[in-house]
């Protein structure tokens, strides 16, 4: 989650700074991301052995066979709905009016600034689901991913749910009770796998909220900026984060005042 939260305020910098000089292409996009990867992989290579290791198999041994069934319709159902988005073009209405519409034209405008359209929501609805399709458009010169940046949001917002619950308490079971509701929800399988917004926002919503819990039980800078960059996202990809993210923001500021007064 917390590379996920990185990689977009990355996406977001570089296609408004990109943007600003008329710089979007494709060889500008793959020399960002070709650069973004080496520094990480550097990154990487100096973490000399803090990352934790995950065993699989002790992993499994630990939970029933009961429990192991839902896991198993729970890849099932995400596995069918990402080939769904991958063999299937963006074919909604939504897709056809603004989300894929406002992709190629700032694709030929080689800027996301506002153009002449008389469908204005090209211009004014949240674009950063938008942006990240148009990264994955100008490399592939086609598009065959669009519907994959909704399908990698119900990935990342299925473990998400999984987390909060763990953060709530629960055990094991509980979070893949959890994590099972979560993508079950019958709008959510049907959004899965097209280029409507919705599921992007809730998983930046759920990385708001994971880390807003965190940020309260632990004054770490870390949690503040990803908080932030996860409430920042989610507004950034439609404008509905706000109603869902003002509860939690409320929560949160009230508890970090009351625990740390000025520092909170």
């Amino acid at each position: 989650m917390a590379a996920a939260l990185v990689w977009g305020f990355l996406l977001t910098a570089a296609t408004e700074l990109l943007s600003l000089f008329r710089l979007i292409g494709f060889w500008e996009i793959l020399g960002l991301w070709v650069v973004s990867t080496t520094l990480a992989l550097i990154c990487l290579s100096r973490v000399n052995g803090s990352a934790k290791s995950f065993n699989i198999g002790v992993w499994l041994a630990g939970i029933s066979r009961f429990e192991l069934f839902f896991l198993a319709g729970l890849a099932v159902l995400v596995i069918i709905i990402g080939t769904v988005g991958l063999i299937s073009p963006p074919n909604n209405w939504d897709s056809m009016t603004y989300h894929m519409s406002r992709v190629v034209h700032w694709v030929q405008n080689r800027s996301v600034a506002h153009y002449p359209t008389s469908y204005t929501p090209q211009l004014y609805e949240g674009p950063w689901a938008e942006f990240a399709i148009m990264h994955f458009q100008i490399l592939t010169q086609g598009d065959r991913f669009a519907n994959l940046i909704q399908w990698f949001s119900l990935l990342g917002t299925v473990l998400g749910v999984s987390l909060l619950a763990r953060q709530l308490g629960v055990g094991s079971r509980g979070q893949i009770f959890a994590a099972v509701f979560g993508v079950t929800i019958p709008m959510g399988i049907l959004q899965g796998s097209s280029t409507q917004t919705d599921y992007v926002v809730s998983f930046w919503l759920v990385c708001f909220a994971y880390y807003a819990l965190l940020q309260k039980d632990h004054d770490q800078i870390r949690y503040s900026l990803a908080t932030g960059i996860g409430l920042g996202l989610s507004i950034l990809t439609k404008p509905t984060a706000y109603m869902y993210a003002f509860p939690f923001m409320a929560w949160i500021s009230l508890s970090l005042v009351k625990s740390r007064r000025t520092r909170g």
